[in-house]
């Protein structure tokens, strides 16, 4: 609740409302700043990378557990998934998006991928991710889970023009 986070910072409850206007709005903001530094990180770490090898890696980071797991369980548990979903289509939108769009670009550039409809794809991309998210969390059985990375491997090999049998995706199952 707002008077609870008001308590918790110190701060009065009008200056709250004041940057934050609805409880959304917070999770919104919490939401962009953990996606901002997720993204920052990537690029750190990736700059030096290959186009495919920053895509391995890009992925792997979108299933590395973090503070926002938390977060995101609680609004799923909550039954919130309108919230949770908007907030993380916000993301992508804002922060993911941009960040792919580059390493497909570099990929189109140095001839390891061939994507002509681009955000075509990337809506595939995100379907794709989405049934391994599923699998993740609902901790399908590792027999499943193992299953549905080889088919999102496939699925994403082709729809970037990736050559078969070159991507890997490791997503460590906790």
């Amino acid at each position: 609740m707002i008077t609870d986070i008001v308590k918790k910072t110190g701060v009065a409850k009008g200056t709250f409302y004041y940057y934050f206007p609805t409880k959304e709005a917070i999770l919104e903001a919490i939401c962009t700043r953990w996606a901002t530094e997720l993204a920052t990180c990537f690029e750190l770490e990736s700059r030096h990378l290959s186009a495919l090898q920053k895509l391995q890696s890009f992925i792997a980071h979108q299933f590395a557990p973090d503070q926002l797991d938390r977060l995101s369980e609680k609004l799923w548990d909550d039954k919130q998934f309108d919230l949770l979903y908007k907030m993380w289509q916000s993301q992508i939108e804002k922060v993911f998006n941009p960040l792919l769009i580059r390493i497909i670009e570099q990929g189109n550039e140095d001839e390891s991928m061939h994507v002509l409809h681009l955000k075509e794809t990337i809506d595939f991309f995100w379907s794709t991710l989405n049934c391994l998210w599923e699998a993740f969390y609902f901790k399908e059985p590792f027999e499943v889970f193992s299953n549905k990375v080889k088919i999102a491997i496939i699925v994403l090999e082709r729809i970037l023009g990736i050559h078969e049998r070159t991507l890997e995706i490791s997503i460590d199952k906790r």
